[in-house]
């Protein structure tokens, strides 16, 4: 069967709810039912437009949690680890193995991301120190995390590990497109994955599941959660 590609990220987050009304009806019901018991959180700057229109669906409220990869100090497109808003590390450990980085370089790009997601934060008006807020919006909560797909799915395990520190009820993750090889390396983290279109190829792309592919903007990421109705950014 051969999958239709989403026009937007903001349709593949309505698709997503679609996708768990025909396979979890019981699910799509408890989530509308339970909003207080229930809240996302979407990886800018992708995530953003797929939470907002999964959430336009559901009416559970958003929030931002910004994941910053550790760039490889002489490949700045890849990256050896993740950092999270509160300051969570995760990092890839075989590979740093193999990269020989001296301590001096991987202090350095940690630090270079610190920076970068301190930037984030005020860019979108976001207070320095989250810790009080997030324990407000995880603890005893069922989070969703959404983002516009996985691809290696590190991005994905240093948020659950952000996440789990805050004491979640459960943790599900909602995104439009994966391959099938992550899904299986990361579903034994959380309570559900959510994926309409998983891809059981060699090599996989996020990109392939879009019929206009873009890099979303930090400017269009401040509109979009400037205009919502289910953005939160404080509690």
């Amino acid at each position: 069967m051969s999958f239709r590609k989403y026009e937007s990220r903001n349709e593949a987050g309505r698709i997503l709810v679609d996708f768990i009304e025909n396979n979890q009806p019981e699910m799509l019901s408890k989530m509308k039912n339970t909003l207080a018991d229930f809240f996302c959180f979407a990886i800018p700057n992708g995530g953003i437009p797929v939470a907002e229109g999964f959430c336009a669906e559901t009416n559970i409220q958003y929030d931002m949690l910004i994941v910053r990869k550790i760039k490889i100090p002489y490949n700045p497109e890849a990256g050896f680890g993740s950092i999270t808003t509160d300051g969570t590390v995760l990092i890839n450990e075989p590979l740093l193995e193999r990269l020989n980085l001296s301590k001096d370089e991987i202090n350095k790009s940690i630090e270079l991301t610190k920076s970068e997601i301190r930037e984030r934060l005020e860019f979108y008006n976001k207070p320095k120190d989250l810790s009080e807020q997030y324990q407000n919006q995880i603890q005893k909560k069922q989070i969703i995390l959404i983002d516009d797909g996985l691809a290696s799915g590190f991005t994905m395990l240093a948020a659950i590990k952000m996440i789990k520190k805050y004491s979640p009820a459960k943790i599900y993750i909602a995104v439009p497109t994966a391959p099938q090889r992550t899904v299986v390396r990361i579903k034994s983290e959380v309570a559900q994955i959510f994926c309409p279109n998983i891809k059981r190829v060699m090599r996989f792309s996020v990109a392939s599941a879009y019929k206009n592919w873009y890099d979303v903007s930090k400017s269009e990421v401040l509109e979009i959660i400037t205009n919502s109705e289910h953005y939160i950014n404080d509690i």
